[in-house]
């Protein structure tokens, strides 16, 4: 398994607040990238297309209140992958999140998906601090 980790970002809100946001996939479509189409969901599947690439589709395998939310991807194609988000309290009315891709990366996709997984992962990480500023 090959791990891309955003870098903790601090929230201004409360660890219970992030969690509820987060535990629901419908809102979800405010933290991905542009290019996604075809965003459909409810509160623990969605899927989406990556227009030239794949359609995807993740369901929500476990949730630890206040804690992490484990994704998992439904299907192989192309990668098998989890997405795993870490919440933790920070300061009174204040928490920090982390988003974290795992995958089953052969050689040549890591060098083809590395920047990519990457940059998702930031990406995410980026636009939720930015929801709860």
């Amino acid at each position: 398994m090959t791990r891309f980790e955003s870098k903790w970002e601090e929230l201004k809100v409360a660890d219970e607040e992030v969690f509820a946001f987060l535990s629901d996939f419908r809102n979800f479509e405010a933290l991905m990238p542009e290019q996604i189409t075809h965003w459909n969901a409810n509160a623990d599947s969605c899927s989406f297309t990556i227009p030239g690439m794949a359609d995807l589709a993740l369901r929500m395998t476990s949730k630890v209140p206040c804690k992490s939310i484990l994704i998992e991807s439904v299907g192989s194609k192309p990668i098998a992958y989890n997405l795993l988000i870490n919440i933790q309290p920070f300061k009174v009315n204040h928490s920090t999140a982390q988003i974290a891709i795992e995958a089953e990366l052969n050689p040549f996709m890591g060098m083809m998906a590395s920047k990519p997984l990457q940059n998702l992962v930031d990406l995410m990480a980026k636009r939720l601090q930015e929801h709860f500023k």
